[in-house]
This record gives C-alpha cells, structure tokens and sequence, in this order.
C-alpha cells in the first residue's frame, strides 16, 4: 500500500499504516504539511518550530519547541505521540483548560458535512506529523 492510499482507510487504520509504513514523508507531502503547519500551529509554535510564536508570550506553559522532539526521545521521532497530541481528543481534560487546542475537535468542525470529516481530520494531523520530522535539530 502507497502512503497516498492511506486516505480510503478509516481514521485509525490510517494512522496504523501510515505508522507501519515508516519511511519518511516525500518532498511534496513535507511540504503540504509545512502549509498547514503554518496554518494552525506557527502562531504558539513559531514559523520554525522553535516555540516563539506570535502568542508564545501569553501562554502558560510556553509551547513546545518542536525541533526537539527527536533529541528528548533518543534520537527517534515519536510519530504516533504526536499525532495523539495534535488531535487531542483522546486526552483526558479532566483538570482545566488542555495546554494545546483539541485540534481533532477543531478540524472536525472546519470540515462539516464532507464525505469523511474523521478522515479529513487524520489526513490533516498526517500531513503536518510529517512534517515535523524535517525540522528536527541535527
């Protein structure tokens, strides 16, 4: 199965193969999802990922620097935490207000009544997942 095809999968199938597929995003993929990064996450996280967005000043705690996600976890980019953070709707909210926004919540109304809103959802969190990989510090 090609990384395009994980599209016609339901929302978790698609993120188990995509997991499973492992190799790296391609050029036009990384750039898709550096689009959308910019979109939803550049404004805490900064354009580069280094957590100095435009709000990183008001938040509390301060974002994530996102360059280093790959060096806090032994040199092994974790893929499938990062997409569970970025969507967030399988974190418990028992205690307050999320550090991040419940993106999966947030996508699924941006996309209404489409065909596969779920779906719409995951290939979001996918595409901007991939991404990252690409701006980890070396």
């Amino acid at each position: 199965m090609r990384r395009a095809d994980v599209t016609a999968l339901p929302g978790a199938a698609a993120i188990a193969v995509v997991l499973l597929l492992g190799a790296g995003a391609a050029a036009g993929e990384v750039a898709a999802g550096r689009q959308l990064y910019l979109k939803y996450c550049s404004a805490c996280h900064g354009p580069d990922g280094s957590g100095d967005g435009v709000v990183s000043g008001f938040l509390r705690p301060q974002p994530t620097d996102l360059r280093l996600l790959a060096k806090s976890h032994d040199g092994v980019f974790p893929t499938l935490t990062v997409v569970k953070v970025i969507d967030g709707r399988a974190t418990s909210r028992a205690h307050g207000d999320p550090d991040m926004p419940v993106w999966g919540t947030i996508l699924r109304a941006e996309e209404g009544e489409a065909n596969n809103p779920e779906l719409a959802v995951h290939s979001v969190v996918m595409q901007i997942t991939d991404y990252l990989p690409s701006i980890q510090a070396r």
